[in-house]
């Protein structure tokens, strides 16, 4: 599931809706939606299809907040030794097997 915060009609048949908040740095992104893509949420649709317009990463925001760099951020392999399968300092030698 996802979630459209304040969901704001702009003109016409457009609304703007703001994702959660990255729960690492707290920035919000705020995209536009038409009337039918707002319906479709309503109903139950998927980010998929209600965000259709917009790419992955923009989508991930409405889904779990948490914005491109803070997501790199926290699925990075940075500090991952393939010797010994094991997290430390990347200018530390491995000490494992």
């Amino acid at each position: 599931m996802f979630t459209l915060h304040n969901p704001m009609k702009v003109m016409n048949e457009n609304y703007v809706v703001t994702s959660h908040p990255c729960p690492m740095c707290g920035d919000t992104v705020t995209v536009r939606i038409t009337s039918d893509k707002l319906f479709a949420y309503r109903q139950g649709a998927y980010a998929q299809e209600v965000l259709s317009a917009y790419d992955a990463d923009v989508r991930e925001r409405f889904i779990s907040g948490t914005c491109g760099v803070c997501w790199d951020e926290l699925f990075s392999d940075e500090g991952h030794c393939v010797d010994c399968d094991e997290y430390h300092e990347v200018d530390m030698p491995c000490e494992g097997e």
